[in-house]
């Protein structure tokens, strides 16, 4: 049954994306993708697709979640810049930072486990 979430995520991804660029607002909707899709990549992460190894890594896998998590939000805030200078809406000035800010606290926490 996920793999049908999965299939219907992609092509609500690619149908956002084809009418981002058709109403002139391809970054928004590059950013949107880009965080949602770090969602979905986080969710299989935590739950596999199929059955965890015998001898899987915890650790590694919680490390590979917040990467993940950390990517998701600095896409996200490079895409919200770019589209508030391309002139697709002044608000994105104030998302991104937090999109950046949320990035580098991930990336952190990260880098300083285990």
């Amino acid at each position: 049954m996920r793999s049908f979430w999965l299939a219907l995520f992609a092509f609500g991804a690619a149908t956002i994306l084809l009418f981002g660029w058709q109403d002139g607002v391809p970054f928004t909707a590059a950013a949107f993708v880009t965080f949602f899709a770090s969602r979905v990549w986080r969710s299989v992460i935590k739950r596999p697709l199929t059955a965890p190894a015998a001898g899987d890594d915890r650790v590694a896998r919680a490390n590979r979640f917040i990467m993940v998590t950390a990517a998701g939000y600095f896409g996200a805030g490079v895409f919200a810049y770019v589209a508030a200078f391309a002139g697709e809406g002044p608000e994105w000035l104030y998302v991104a930072p937090c999109f950046l800010i949320m990035g580098a606290v991930n990336f952190y926490i990260a880098t300083r486990s285990v």
